[in-house]
Parts: C-alpha cells; structure tokens; sequence
C-alpha cells in the first residue's frame, strides 16, 4: 500500500498520449461543429432577408394601389421612406449586399444574391408581391418546405 501511495503522488501531471488524445477529441467536436454553425447562421440570414423582402414588397404593393404605379428603379427605398410606406427601408441583405430592384413590363423584381453570392440557382426574388424564389434552403418566408428549380 506504502508503494501505491509513493507511486500515486510522485504523478503529477498528464503523459504525452493523454494530452495527445484529449487534442484528437476537441479536433472532432470542432469538426463537427463547425460546418453546422456555417449552415445555421446562413439559414437565419436567408430567412432574415426574406422576412425582410416580403416587407418590402408589401410597400410596394402599398405604393401601387395608391399611386398605380411602382417607383423609380433608382429611388424606390426613398420613394418608399418618404411616402410613408416603410421606416428605414433596408437596401442591402443579411449579407452586406445591395438588393436589386428593376422594372418589368408587368410590374418589377426585387433579388437578393443569397447565400451564394452570383450564382443564380439561390436568388431570392420577388415579383410584384410573390415570392418566386427561395433561396438555398428551401423554405419559405412561414417555414414551409419548397422546391427550387436552378436558374440560368
């Protein structure tokens, strides 16, 4: 018992291979760990901004009903701001990235890049108070599941 005790306090610290083993584990966890935050906060500025067009998009209905018009490509979040129809109009996504607002014959788009920065297939688009593309993750502005075709 005198050798055990002797033994047991002349230990005082951790051997190489435990260390070793403790570094290996960390390394998985944060393997794991990290791709899942990446996906998680894209998902929520995905969401975001679509909450955030879908808002703009009813100002912009707001706009036409009253005006029977949409505004100028070029001064819509103002024409907005300044008629009332929304406080603090956002002109730029989750992302830090302008939203491009453009005319049609029938109306007008309203496009965020999305998650993948110039690749088509995820844009989110409005046009004329729908949502007609949802982004990388598929859902909607209410959470439910969609399809998305890739675009050009």
């Amino acid at each position: 018992m005198n050798k055990l005790w002797k033994r047991v306090r002349q230990k005082k610290g951790f051997t190489l291979i435990e260390l070793l083993i403790v570094i290996i584990i960390l390394a998985v966890l944060a393997a794991i760990a990290v791709p899942t935050y990446l996906t998680m906060r894209d998902r929520a500025r995905e969401a975001g901004t679509e909450a955030e067009m879908a808002n703009i998009a009813t100002a912009l209905e707001l706009y036409h009903a009253d005006t029977e018009a949409y505004p100028a490509a070029d001064g819509w979040s103002a024409t907005l701001q300044s008629g009332g129809y929304m406080d603090n109009v956002p002109t730029a996504d989750m992302w830090g990235r302008s939203y491009t607002f453009a005319l049609t014959t029938d109306g007008y788009t309203l496009t965020s890049d999305g998650v993948d920065e110039g690749v088509t297939a995820y844009d989110i688009i409005f046009s004329n108070g729908q949502q007609t593309s949802f982004g990388k993750f598929n859902t909607n502005t209410r959470g439910e599941e969609t399809t998305t075709t890739a675009q050009g």
